[in-house]
């Protein structure tokens, strides 16, 4: 059975219990889980994808994203491209946090995956993602749009997240008191979330606005990010079948939802921000800013300026790759080449410890080659050990 419906299952259980009824969390995993149908994608060869982890090559992409940005439109489509699959990264979803957990890391490192998690940046996250060979990137919306959104995902498809705590009541509310319920408890998530990420020095930054207008453009940036490659007709070929199952749910892929919001709404989101002066002149806080400003002055929003289509992959790009998988590619792929190319120098060396042309001159060849074997076959599945985590 798969792991989303075993969480919907107790979280019925559960709430049955509590007099809440098992509609309160009837789709609880809607917003949080992989789709039961993505989560083994057409196209997954394990076989292949083994042997390009041997090689220490395999891309490993954590697509850490707010709610409702898109993110399970843009981990879809990855699955469905040649090699990967979709991977769990948490051993549940539904009103759980999404913190990255090693056992799950460990069963999904010998293949290429992409995973989505509503996951904040700290000493943990960056340790996993250093030890597992995991590309982050990070998926980032207007918050404007994003409470329109999500209020939209509370009285379609249930309470259940992980960032903050409703119940099914809380869908009856009006469209302004149940915008600024979002904006007082779930919002201070979504500022947390891209606050932490700012931390991250090798992280890639996307946004929502971007992946809606320009997806080819932004999964082909992604790809080149995390080590890997695509052919521009493969990726068009995984956005339509994404877009023709209608799994990879992008809302209503328009930017400027939000600009309708009540002004006790919008003073609630500026309050926010400003308790971080040290981000005022971040872009996304600018941005933010400028649009809540503008929505409380009846303007037009500012114009969002599409980030530039990706470039030819850089030196800068191939130093983060090596950064990242350095120590895995040396121990996990050239260590047991060279020890494996050592035994057979050593097998066909004559005059060797116990010359061949002697009683039992083949022993110490034997045993050299089978000890060669066996180490190299247990540096294929080295694993960095992980450093004591930072108080």
């Amino acid at each position: 059975m798969p792991a989303n419906v075993r969480v919907v299952r107790l979280a019925n259980a559960k709430s049955d219990q509590a007099g809440l009824g098992a509609q309160a969390f009837r789709r609880v995993e809607a917003i949080d889980a992989p789709q039961g149908a993505q989560a083994n994608r057409q196209g997954f060869d394990p076989a292949d994808s083994r042997w390009r982890g041997l090689a220490g090559s395999r891309s490993h992409i954590l697509v850490a994203c707010m709610p409702k940005s898109g993110s399970t439109f843009l981990t879809d489509v990855i699955a469905e491209l040649p090699g990967f699959h979709r991977a769990m990264l948490v051993p549940a979803y539904g009103r759980r946090e999404q913190e990255l957990d090693e056992a799950c890391l460990r069963r999904e490192d010998r293949f290429d995956y992409v995973a989505q998690n509503h996951v904040q940046y700290s000493d943990w996250t960056a340790q996993m993602c250093g030890d597992y060979g995991v590309a982050p990137v990070v998926l980032v919306r207007s918050l404007l749009d994003a409470i329109v959104s999500l209020r939209d995902h509370l009285r379609n498809e249930g309470p259940g997240s992980p960032i903050f705590y409703v119940n099914r009541h809380h869908a009856s509310l009006d469209d302004a008191r149940l915008e600024l319920l979002i904006a007082r408890l779930a919002l201070p998530w979504y500022i947390g979330f891209y606050m932490s990420w700012r931390q991250s020095p090798d992280a890639l930054m996307i946004n929502y606005e971007d992946l809606a207008a320009r997806p080819r453009a932004v999964i082909d940036k992604v790809l080149t990010f995390s080590g890997a490659s695509a052919q521009p007709e493969e990726i068009d070929a995984a956005i339509a079948r994404v877009r023709r199952a209608g799994a990879g749910r992008l809302n209503v892929g328009v930017a400027g939802r939000g600009r309708s919001l009540k002004p006790d709404v919008l003073r609630a989101v500026l309050e926010l921000i400003d308790f971080y002066p040290e981000a005022a002149e971040d872009p996304y806080i600018v941005a933010t800013r400028a649009e809540c400003l503008a929505a409380l002055a009846g303007a037009p929003p500012p114009t969002a300026q599409p980030a530039p289509a990706p470039e030819p992959r850089s030196f800068a790009s191939v130093r983060r790759w090596w950064r990242r998988n350095a120590e895995r590619v040396v121990i996990r792929g050239l260590v047991p080449l060279a020890l494996t190319s050592l035994a057979v120098w050593y097998w066909f060396w004559p005059n060797d410890l116990i010359p061949d042309n002697r009683p039992w001159g083949y022993a110490d060849d034997i045993t050299f080659l089978l000890a060669a074997g066996l180490i190299s076959g247990r540096l294929t599945a080295y694993k960095p050990h992980a450093p004591r985590p930072r108080r």
